[in-house]
């Protein structure tokens, strides 16, 4: 049995992209392909990060809280038929680092249906104009494609009086610099905002689709929740600003389209503790993962 250590290419720092895996391989013909499970993440984190600066935005906060000096934000109110329409564009310059390292050029562009993002039936739809996040650490630019959309319905409480908010989105991946390629990614899941320890997250179930830019398709199916900070949302209710970049916890199947095996991905760090590792399995085969 050989030992092998594999360097995927990509945006280090942004989810699995520009991770090395290490793992024993059973055999020459061992399925490492882990590209769709690295452009999932891509995909969710590209997602969470916007949602992350756009409830910044939307509270009225200042984007320098987690951006450095980077980013302008543009509101705009409008009434139509008596219902309050809000608009915020959050720009970004493109030469400016921030304080996480990245550097962000175009708009995210985002707007709600007049209604609290805490009320039942509130809706936040969510697109990106030109938008790109570069990271110098692996020289990747992902950029979303202009007509990808996100909306967020909330619907409603639990028992425990925690809201959940249906989640769907469209998005192209284009790759470029050191990784080239395009992918896209189709999901639908339920973030439930959820009380752990006094920091609140989101705890994220459902599924996706998409095409992995190695030309794969796949389906996936989260198969154990996944914990992702909602820092903003922690800020707002007085909770402690504890915030990662990253999964904490979970486990996703993904089925690929031409592949024998399923891959597993289990993010390992565990909750509270944004270790930033995860562990891919395929066939039996298990490459130990450091997410950036």
């Amino acid at each position: 049995m050989k030992t092998k250590h594999f360097v995927i290419t990509g945006m280090i720092g942004i989810a699995l992209a520009g991770m090395v895996i290490t793992g024993c391989k059973k055999e020459s013909t061992a399925d490492t392909d882990a590209t769709a499970a690295q452009d999932d993440a891509n995909a969710s984190f590209m997602i969470n990060e916007s949602k992350t600066i756009s409830d910044g935005a939307a509270k009225g906060q200042a984007t320098e809280k987690i951006l450095g000096i980077c980013g302008t934000v543009t509101k705009r109110d409008t009434t139509i038929g008596g219902v309050l329409d809000t608009l915020v564009d959050v720009s970004f310059p493109g030469g400016c680092v921030s304080n996480d390292g990245r550097t962000r050029k175009g708009h995210i562009l985002f707007w709600w249906n007049g209604k609290g993002y805490f009320q039942d039936s509130a809706s936040v739809t969510e697109t990106w104009v030109n938008y790109s996040v570069y990271s110098p650490l692996s020289g990747t630019t992902i950029s979303m494609g202009n007509g990808s959309i996100r909306t967020l319905t909330n619907i409603g409480h639990d028992s425990a009086g925690d809201c959940s908010w249906s989640f769907n989105a469209n998005l192209t991946l284009n790759y470029s610099g050191a990784t080239t390629g395009k992918a896209t990614w189709t999901s639908s899941r339920t973030n439930t905002l959820t009380d752990v320890g006094g920091v609140h997250y989101y705890v994220i179930t459902g599924g996706a689709s998409g095409t992995s830019r190695t030309g794969v398709s796949y389906t996936l199916s989260i198969t154990q929740p996944l914990y992702w900070t909602a820092y903003w949302i922690n800020i707002f209710l007085g909770k402690a600003a504890y915030n990662c970049d990253c999964f904490e916890s979970g486990t996703v199947e993904y089925t690929r389209t031409g592949k024998t095996y399923p891959l597993y991905l289990q993010f390992t760090s565990g909750v509270g503790k944004c270790a930033h590792t995860a562990t891919a399995t395929i066939n039996g085969n298990t490459y130990n993962i450091t997410l950036p």
